[in-house]
């Protein structure tokens, strides 16, 4: 096989159960030649036959490639995984559950024939399983060839991953990699995939069908206390970008990335008032991973940075609440779509 313009890579886990036969038809369906991309499935201990049915696809793709993980890594280590066994020139990555839009990678691949870019941002369209939108989820307004930060200050840059069309070499130049084994390992990897990069572009591409589904991370944060806890730790890792990477930036970017990590801050605490724990560990999360500057900072979040145990005593006290007004707040919400 010659070297491909794409690596489209996919962490899977359970993807029978998960609508992986329809991802992978998605693209096998457009009409771009084989030759110009390589599948690369990373599967993460699937249990339920999917690394037996991708055996047998492989057969019938020679362009597919199956990668077995020993041991669970989460999405960010499966990704990882795929990119370091990458041959092509740009990376692509999508999710099991969602799809590509009719022609999408042969449009993204006309695009980046004609123009020279690190990092091509496209677009998506949300739905929920059954009921197809065409709707543009972002739009941004400025489409011109800029830098990372110009980028992140003109039209701010989505979360996920598969939203970008990025320089393999990019990604391994600079040492971008996921943080392995985390529940929520996007947002800080996006900000930093961007910021490194000298000629961005975003594109009103209708490129994947995003699936909101029951069982997305996003979908029962409010549920689980673990994806909370995460989401803090994703909210600390954020805030360290301020320090490092965006070190040198200028003060609004730098303000952006900072009230990003408030904002997740302030989100992920919310939602400790919708579930009960170990007082202490509650606070002990806080404590680990909360750094801000107070003089930025919300209510909410200066109130658990000062007085971690009593924020989580009060949220234990009001938690049965928590659950029942945000139960009303998901079910209205989520039977609109």
């Amino acid at each position: 096989m010659s070297t491909p313009f794409f690596s489209i890579i996919i962490p899977i886990y359970n993807g029978l159960t998960h609508d992986l036969p329809v991802c992978l038809n998605s693209i096998w369906n457009q009409s771009l030649d084989k030759k110009l991309y390589e599948v690369i499935c990373v599967d993460d201990c699937s249990t339920d036959g999917t690394r037996q049915w991708l055996k047998e696809q492989r057969e019938a793709h020679p362009n597919l490639q199956v990668i077995e993980n020993q041991e669970n890594i989460r999405q960010g280590g499966s990704r990882n995984r795929g990119v370091k066994a990458a041959k092509g020139k740009y990376i692509i990555f999508i999710d099991q559950d969602d799809y590509y839009h009719k022609e999408g990678i042969t449009l993204a691949y006309n695009h980046l024939q004609e123009n020279n870019l690190e990092i091509l941002i496209v677009d998506c369209a949300y739905q929920s399983p059954g009921k197809v939108s065409n709707e543009l989820q972002h739009n941004f307004p400025h489409r011109e060839i800029m830098s990372g930060d110009e980028i992140i200050e003109k039209n701010s840059i989505p979360y996920a991953p598969w939203k970008f069309i990025f320089l393999r070499s990019h990604m391994i130049d600079n040492n971008l990699f996921f943080a392995e084994n985390e529940r929520i390992e996007d947002i800080d990897w996006v900000h930093k995939l961007v910021h490194y990069a000298q000629r961005v572009q975003y594109q009103p591409i209708l490129f994947i069908h995003y699936n909101k589904t029951s069982i997305s991370t996003t979908m029962v944060a409010y549920k689980s206390k673990e994806v909370i806890y995460a989401g803090l730790n994703m909210a600390a890792r954020i805030m360290d970008l301020t320090e490092n990477c965006f070190a040198n930036s200028n003060y609004n970017v730098k303000t952006y990335i900072s009230n990003l990590a408030i904002h997740h801050y302030y989100l992920n605490l919310r939602n400790y008032f919708s579930f009960y724990d170990n007082a202490r560990r509650k606070a002990n999360m806080i404590e680990q991973y909360i750094k801000t500057n107070n003089n930025k900072s919300n209510s909410i979040v200066i109130f658990a940075q000062r007085f971690p145990r009593l924020f989580s005593i009060t949220s234990n006290i009001l938690s049965p609440i928590g659950q029942f007004a945000l139960y009303l707040y998901r079910s209205y919400k989520y039977k609109k779509h």
